[in-house]
């Protein structure tokens, strides 16, 4: 898609048909500054009315909120002056919006999710009729616009100058950077944009309570190693332990193949066959997340290389929502890991 190419809002909902940001393009033809500045949405940046700490994040606002108009928070690009009550939402990518349905609130803008053409499936049963307002790797801006949102949720690692064009829009609020794998940070951040710091940290308290829960109902196999691989049209990726749902499965009561013990990356380069037994863990959590990745698992599953796998031997491979654990982030998408484990690994 190039410079100046329109590019179709679209609507999506579940009754139809069924992040990367850093490298994510930009384009707006005039006719999409003309219209900007037309519909009159920058929003007036208020003074600054609370501190916040650096280095934590940001406190429960709730009461300080009350008969307010705006409120502060802290953001990777320094304070933003949030409404109180965003009545429009728009939320760029399946984090900000896992994080936002889990709190209540339905945004009516968001990005088609990695690979699709419409919201991730674990998310459908959540949405209303919403918007898609670009891709993962191309946000419309014109779109965005047309959304007419109080308030943008980013993503963590918005580039500035996607950033200066969406605050433009309305204020926007893009994620401190945080230390690898704390996807918990991300859902603090929307919960303080949104005013629901409470009940941001009564979900993520949730979540380790029922981790711990589960692990106290393993079967006998706790303790095993387990990686969760995402099989590419190029081969498998190792998805790092540090993510989500390795930290989950540690929680649980995993032990994390050595394999899967790197950070400052998501995922390793793809394998070749040869190298197949670098992913040898007593289980395997196997995703994929296209058409493609399904035919290369496919014609792998046939090789020797494949059946050699310890996993794959003793009947230990669990397939698994590629979307949920491998590109998502968030207390919904957590709450289907969870599930996933409970379902496979515990006793009645």
């Amino acid at each position: 898609m190039g410079t100046g190419q329109a590019w179709s809002q679209t609507t999506w909902s579940p009754a139809r048909d069924r992040s990367d940001l850093r490298a994510a393009r930009l384009y707006l033809t005039e006719e999409a500054v003309a219209r900007l500045k037309a519909v009159g949405l920058v929003q007036a940046q208020q003074r600054r009315r609370q501190h916040l700490v650096p280095g934590r994040h940001p406190a429960p606002a709730s009461a300080d909120r009350e008969g307010a108009s705006s409120a502060s928070v802290r953001t990777a690009y320094g304070t933003v002056e949030v409404p109180t009550a965003p009545g429009k939402v728009v939320a760029l990518g399946d984090t900000a919006l896992d994080s936002a349905l889990a709190l209540g609130v339905q945004p009516v803008g968001t990005l088609s999710s990695r690979g699709g053409d419409s919201v991730s499936a674990y998310l459908a049963a959540e949405v209303s009729d919403i918007s898609l307002v670009g891709t993962v790797a191309e946000i419309n801006l014109e779109a965005v616009a047309a959304a007419r949102p109080d308030l943008i949720l980013a993503a963590s690692g918005t580039p500035r100058e996607q950033y200066d064009a969406l605050k433009a829009i309305a204020p926007t609020v893009v994620p401190e950077p945080a230390r690898f794998g704390d996807w918990e940070s991300e859902t603090r951040t929307v919960a303080a944009a949104l005013g629901k710091e409470a009940e941001g940290e009564r979900l993520l308290a949730g979540i380790e309570r029922r981790a711990g829960g589960i692990a106290g109902r393993r079967s006998a196999d706790g303790g095993e190693t387990a990686v969760v691989i995402r099989w590419m049209p190029s081969g498998p990726v190792i998805l790092s332990s540090a993510l989500m749902p390795g930290r989950l499965l540690k929680s649980t009561g995993d032990r994390p193949s050595p394999a899967a013990e790197f950070t400052g990356k998501p995922h390793t380069d793809p394998l070749s066959l040869e190298n197949l037994g670098k992913i040898d863990a007593d289980r395997i959590y196997l995703t994929t997340l296209t058409a493609d990745g399904e035919k290369a698992l496919a014609a792998a599953e046939a090789q020797p290389a494949f059946a050699r796998l310890r996993a794959v031997k003793a009947g230990n491979v669990d397939v698994v929502d590629g979307d949920v654990w491998s590109s998502a982030a968030g207390p919904l998408a957590a709450g289907k890991v969870l599930d996933d484990v409970e379902r496979l690994r515990t006793t009645a």
